[in-house]
């Protein structure tokens, strides 16, 4: 018998990997003017299934399906799909795509816009959308003999850590322009609940926390401290000493005054 030789299952994921890469640049490459943010490959029984997510899904199928039936023929055609099906979806937040704000700053430079005008410009669109942070770089030449970098930047950018970095998306285009090739680079750190140096509290738990502190206060009224019956019985004897000499001197105070008022004054002698 002879055995049939199987190729290592490295083998098969290297090779998905490579097609997955080869339609991810063919599909931005036919719809960077519709927003081209990524796509869902799923192989079925029947047919293969590619979602593409952009910005404009209507530029995707086009007047009476007629654009996506020819990119899917194109993509059976390279790839070697069985019975490809296209199917477009619109991306809920464009401005937190970097590859979308890379092919926004491109197509706008490509235009003749100044380039700082149109990467501000995207700075307050991104952050308006929700992101974290936001850096733009920009290189080449603007004008000048020499190339040169400037970068752009709002919010926090997170250069390490897993949870950080998992969180940030990467994005990078070039503009062929008459003094020379444009690079542009675009990094989103999209807004997330997992990062280490968010802490947030429910509101239920608060709400709990605050019941639980008051609540003892509010049943329970305050009490007088209770006073040693050795001290009641001193306060007690004290009070009752000073009223009778406090009587005593004031009914001598009066006897006084009557003798002097109804007695005879003598008078000194010579």
């Amino acid at each position: 018998m002879m055995s049939s030789e199987v190729a290592p299952a490295y083998k098969k994921f290297v090779r998905e990997g490579w097609v997955r890469a080869q339609v991810f640049e063919f599909l931005e490459a036919e719809l960077a003017r519709a927003g081209f943010h990524g796509a869902d490959i799923v192989h079925t029984p029947v047919r293969t299934v590619i979602t593409v997510y952009v910005e404009r899904p209507g530029m995707v199928i086009g007047k009476g399906g007629r654009r996506s039936r020819r990119l899917s023929e194109a993509l059976k055609r390279k790839f070697g799909f069985e019975n490809p099906y296209l199917r477009a979806e619109k991306v809920e937040e464009p401005f937190l795509s970097a590859r979308i704000v890379a092919s926004y700053i491109a197509r706008r430079i490509e235009r003749g816009e100044r380039h700082k005008r149109v990467a501000f410009a995207a700075l307050r669109r991104v952050m308006a959308a929700g992101a974290r942070g936001v850096e733009i770089r920009i290189a080449g030449k603007f004008g000048g003999q020499r190339a040169r970098e400037e970068r752009f930047r709002a919010g926090v950018i997170y250069r390490c850590g897993e949870d950080p970095v998992s969180s940030v998306e990467y994005a990078t285009r070039h503009v062929l322009l008459p003094q020379g090739m444009l690079g542009i680079r675009v990094r989103i750190v999209k807004p997330s609940d997992s990062m280490p140096d968010k802490i947030s509290l429910k509101q239920e738990v608060i709400e709990k926390l605050l019941e639980e502190i008051r609540g003892p206060a509010e049943e329970a009224p305050a009490e007088e401290a209770p006073v040693p019956e050795e001290l009641e019985e001193a306060l007690a004897e004290e009070g009752e000493g000073g009223g009778e000499s406090v009587s005593e001197e004031g009914g001598r105070a009066e006897g006084d005054v009557e003798g002097g008022a109804g007695g005879e004054v003598e008078e000194p002698e010579g």
